[in-house]
């Protein structure tokens, strides 16, 4: 007498496309209206071959019907997965499921109730961006690092989806750093200080709840002073004609016709581009408006003065000086930052007298220029100690001079010559960029931000999409900066705990990584590192891990029930086969997940059905029966 058949077991590891079975406030979001509901299915009956698991699916607040279902077969055990078919969810939709497995005679219990909420739609943008501490009123405010808040208000349509957002300052890039959504009004409020002084621009995105931002983001412009940012501020970015004061403060650099623009460090932006001929005039002194009051002063350069640009010469030969930035007298320069061609260096040096061939006062670099290389030069002048310090890329030079004498300046102020004996000198052959001048000491942290390289480049070369466990290819460009002489990269991390070399300074690196095994988006953060060991701003890739399908199984003898060696299994579209080996196993690899027949014919006996495969793959028997006539 045979024994009692068994019920099949309750469906188990259940997920939703995906992500673990839950309910209520943890239950998981899908991004697609066609799901894959997934589970493991099994009968303690050992010797039942085959099982076929329902999945029941209906709205939130609704009930279980039999109209809402699909099935999948697959061995005892074995993982089945079904996606819902197109046109049965709508976006925004949240979802229950259960499931039961059928063995041929009777039904086992049903599952537990699992919960989704569908989301295909990114979150709108996020509403207006406003603060007290910092008004976008045109005029500077606050300090730089000085913490002040901004108010996000929340998007005018579908509000309560918002559980985050998403903020960086000036970069366009898609950052990391969020701050929550109110529970109240959805709105938030960002505490923090901006990162430098100037024009500061702050971006914000939606996050949702499933994880997806805006794709657009909303933009705070505001000044910030240092105490009241630069004086004078000019960064080339004009398509042509004269040279924008970006402080704000209106002092315009006339350029000559043979001055033009040229590309920027790392081919971003534009640069003044100058033929040893041509120069810009700042005609006047710089004078800056200072918060709070309204009339207009001149920076004097026998003040606390601070003046920096960043240079690229072209060749150490030429003149004796090429001068870079100069604030002048009607016969002297005042101060000036220039190339020394006489002794190969970068050089700050201040006058002691507006007359005809005054004492000069100049501090030298410690290492030689080095040309077609991006370099940033920093002078610094203390008043109330008459000290000259010179910045080098952001590092002080190892010496210093004492001025004796000095006059402030009301003549002009140029970029690519200076004045002496009355007369016109130092034209440089190179290119100028980010040109500041200050009416205090800047500090030397600030310094040494300005010199650090821009964030590298990051490029996919082969997609940006990879199977789980598999590779993907990236590249690192430096842009032409020669002062990159490496990088430093993470994955899935901002750890950046690993560097490659640049192949050449200012160059790129390539380097294949592996994906892992975690499915979904996942980030590339890298830097650019320079020979200085000053790193760049963080850059942020986006590549895409999914599952890798695959299909196994087993060939049977429906008359015997016993397995079928040497049988050709055949898998379409794709025209895959695959032999069947002594224990009648098959198995395919290499597809994307989809729907798909597979069938084999062996020995006068057939099967064929088609399958809905997931990224995660699946296991299917094949049950042989006599072919039918014209098979």
């Amino acid at each position: 007498m045979s024994g009692r058949n068994a019920e099949p077991n309750p469906l188990a590891e259940r997920t939703s496309d995906g992500k673990p079975c839950a309910t209520g406030d943890a239950r998981p979001y899908v991004l697609t209206t066609t799901p894959f509901l997934t589970g493991r299915q099994s009968d303690p009956d050992t010797g039942q071959q085959s099982l076929t698991t329902w999945f029941h699916w209906w709205p939130l607040g609704g009930a279980r019907n039999d109209v809402d279902k699909v099935s999948q077969s697959s061995g005892n055990p074995s993982a089945v997965a079904k996606a819902i078919p197109s046109g049965r969810l709508v976006d925004g939709g949240t979802y229950a499921w259960q499931a039961r497995t059928h063995d041929g005679s009777r039904y086992g219990p049903w599952s537990g109730v699992c919960e989704f909420t569908v989301d295909v739609t990114p979150p709108p943008m996020p509403g207006d961006v406003t603060s007290t501490d910092y008004p976008d009123d045109g005029a500077p405010h606050g300090a730089v690092g000085w913490p002040g808040a901004f108010e996000i208000a929340p998007p005018e349509v579908d509000p309560h989806e918002v559980e985050a957002y998403a903020w960086t300052f000036d970069s366009g890039t898609l950052p990391t750093a969020t701050v929550p959504a109110r529970s109240t009004d959805h709105g938030a409020t960002l505490t923090v200080g901006p990162p430098r002084d100037g024009l500061n621009t702050l971006r914000v995105w939606s996050q949702d709840r499933a994880g997806r931002f805006s794709t657009q983001a909303r933009s705070y412009t505001f000044r910030v002073r240092a105490p009241w940012g630069p004086a004078g501020h000019w960064t080339f970015e004009e398509t042509g004609g004269d040279a924008v004061d970006v402080s704000g403060h209106g002092n315009t650099a006339a350029l000559d016709a043979a001055a033009t623009r040229a590309p920027g460090r790392s081919g971003v932006g534009t640069a003044l581009a100058l033929d040893g001929s041509a120069a810009g005039t700042v005609s006047g002194p710089v004078t800056l408006t200072r918060p709070g009051e309204s009339t207009a002063v001149p920076v004097r350069t026998d003040a606390d003065l601070t003046v920096a640009a960043r240079v690229r010469i072209a060749s150490p030969a030429g003149p004796a000086e090429q001068v870079v930035l100069a604030g002048n007298g009607t016969r002297a320069f005042a101060y000036s930052l220039s190339y020394a061609g006489g002794v190969d260096r970068w050089r700050f040096s201040m006058a002691g007298a507006d007359t005809d061939d005054p004492a000069v006062f100049s501090v030298t670099s410690d290492a030689a220029a080095v040309p077609g290389k991006w370099t940033h030069l920093a002078g610094v002048y203390e008043a109330a100690t008459r000290t000259l310090t010179f910045y080098v890329d952001g590092v002080a030079q190892g010496t210093t001079a004492t001025l004796t004498g000095g006059f402030g300046t009301t003549t002009d102020t140029t970029i690519g010559k200076r004045r002496w004996n009355g007369g016109d000198q130092g034209f440089l052959t190179g290119a100028v960029d980010d040109v500041r001048i200050y009416d205090y000491l800047e500090t030397p942290a600030t310094l040494a931000e300005l010199a650090v390289p821009l964030p590298p480049a990051i490029t996919f070369p082969n997609g940006t999409v990879a199977e789980a466990g598999g590779q993907l290819t990236v590249v690192f460009d430096a842009g032409g900066d020669t002062n990159v002489t490496a990088f430093r990269y993470s994955v899935g991390d901002a750890g950046l705990g690993s560097e490659v070399a640049a192949t050449e300074p200012g160059g790129t690196a390539t380097v294949i990584f592996d994906v892992g095994t975690l499915h979904g988006d996942r980030p590339l953060h890298a830097v650019a590192v320079d020979g200085g060991n000053r790193v760049s701003g963080l850059a942020r890739g986006q590549f895409t891990v999914i599952g890798q399908p695959h299909l196994t199984g087993t060939v049977i003898d429906v008359e015997t029930f016993s397995p079928v060696p040497g049988a050709t299994v055949r898998l379409e579209p794709g025209g895959f086969e695959s032999t069947t080996g002594p224990d009648g196993a098959y198995s395919f690899t290499g597809f994307p997940a989809g729907t798909y027949t597979v069938s084999t014919s062996h020995q006068g006996r057939c099967a064929s059905s088609t399958i809905d495969i997931p990224p995660s793959g699946t296991y299917y028997d094949l049950y042989l029966f006599p072919c039918a006539e014209g098979a």
